[in-house]
């Protein structure tokens, strides 16, 4: 190998002690002369070959060519180092006024991308790794009170989208995922539904006839659910839902014969009138729409997504069971984004910590016999009240009070 342009003999050096290294390592030193915009290029093509999701590669496609090919992409690969990627990330940050949260997903793209090229033996180490990023709290969410939800869906029930907006309360699908949902993976005799596409906007560089059809949707087409996790998962449904659903089935047979030989079947539960699908944005629309005619509060529709976890949380259901039924990837994300909505879990927690500490009899430990009313002070405390006293535990095993017979602590007076 011959390589020339070197300012001093000590840079030669270092530039051919790095090639030893990388020698001795097993990289690919010779086709190490690729320039940062040929690699991703390639890299990306050979995803999408592979059945890259659509929507993924024209995330991929627009942050390379919009990002980083700009900044990085004259750059030989081999030479890119961790401050080269820092800088660029400043500069789009700078010029695009972008958010923290847009930015993370932006580096993600490059990391992705590098992490294949250190697997490939092209570069020694993932330059992206390490990079300093803007932290990003995930927001907290605040959807509908129940008494809200009920006046909207009472609301919608009459609407020609009202089966749609009802079944996205109760199960906390995605939009895509209840606009791609078909009858055969409805199975109400079992009161349950089963999540396996969805129905996506492609953008230009990735449309493609409908797969069912071959006709053009308008860039809609149908692709997996947005995670693997969430692919092929069971939601199972109330009978109040069940309802809704096979109420919904017999205006859509009755409008569908009326239709004829017009309708183009692709099975889906809430297709357009001539059974094509929805464009996702039409259901949002209509969504705001209802919520201005009631005066509710302005929420997205993605926060009746919400809503059902909040609502299943506040029944006590496992929130392993809501993070499997909404399909996150990993249960930290349910966790990180729903744990405010459950107030008092950890005072009861740290109750429950400590009435498993065993204590010893003894004078400091006597239970004093006195009862805590739910009136509050001033009211006439007579007939039956509903009291605990000092000690005692409640049903699931928890210390109610604390055990101590202070009387400058139990003293109602303070």
């Amino acid at each position: 190998m011959t390589r020339f342009g070197y300012a001093t003999k000590k840079e030669a050096e270092k530039a051919l002690a790095e090639v030893l290294d990388a020698n001795a390592r097993g990289l690919a030193v010779a086709v190490n002369n690729m320039t940062v915009a040929t690699f991703l290029s390639d890299w990306l093509a050979g995803r999408i070959a592979d059945g890259l999701r659509p929507t993924t590669a024209a995330s991929y496609l627009a942050h390379f060519n919009n990002y980083f090919i700009p900044q990085l992409g004259h750059l030989r690969l081999r030479e890119l180092r961790p401050h080269h990627v820092e800088l660029a990330l400043r500069t789009v940050q700078t010029d695009r006024d972008m958010k923290p949260a847009t930015l993370r997903r932006v580096h993600a793209s490059l990391r992705s991308a590098l992490g294949a090229a250190v697997k490939l033996r092209l570069i020694p180490t993932n330059p992206a790794v390490g990079v300093s990023m803007p932290s990003v709290s995930r927001p907290h969410v605040r959807p509908w009170e129940p008494e809200e939800l009920g006046r909207f869906l009472d609301h919608a029930d009459h609407d020609e989208l009202g089966a749609a907006l009802h079944l996205l309360a109760a199960t906390g699908l995605r939009r895509g995922e209840s606009l791609g949902l078909r009858w055969a993976d409805v199975d109400l005799d079992k009161s349950r539904l089963f999540v396996r596409q969805q129905v996506v906007t492609l953008t230009a560089d990735f449309s493609r006839p409908c797969d069912q059809c071959r006709s053009d949707h308008g860039r809609l087409a149908f692709g997996r659910p947005k995670t693997s996790s969430g692919e092929d998962r069971i939601v199972d449904l109330d009978p109040h839902t069940v309802g809704v659903l096979l109420a919904h089935r017999l205006r859509q047979d009755t409008l569908r014969a009326g239709i004829g030989n017009v309708y183009q079947d692709h099975d889906l539960v809430f297709p357009r009138p001539d059974g094509v699908p929805l464009h996702p944005d039409r259901l949002s629309d209509r969504f705001t729409e209802l919520v201005d005619e009631i005066g509710l509060r302005r929420i997205r529709l993605h926060d009746l997504r919400h809503g059902q976890a909040s609502l299943m949380l506040a029944a006590g259901v496992n929130i392993v069971l809501v993070s499997k039924r909404l399909g996150h990837s990993s249960v930290a994300i349910t966790s990180d984004t729903y744990t405010h909505l459950l107030p008092g879990v950890g005072s009861e927690a740290a109750a429950r910590a400590w009435s498993l500490v065993p204590r010893g009899a003894g004078p400091s430990q006597a239970v004093r016999e006195q009862s805590v009313s739910n009136l509050p002070l001033g009211d006439d405390h007579t007939g039956e009240s509903n009291t605990i006293t000092a000690g005692q535990r409640l049903e699931d095993g928890a210390a109610y009070r604390n055990r101590t017979d202070d009387l400058r602590i139990t003293s109602a007076s303070l």
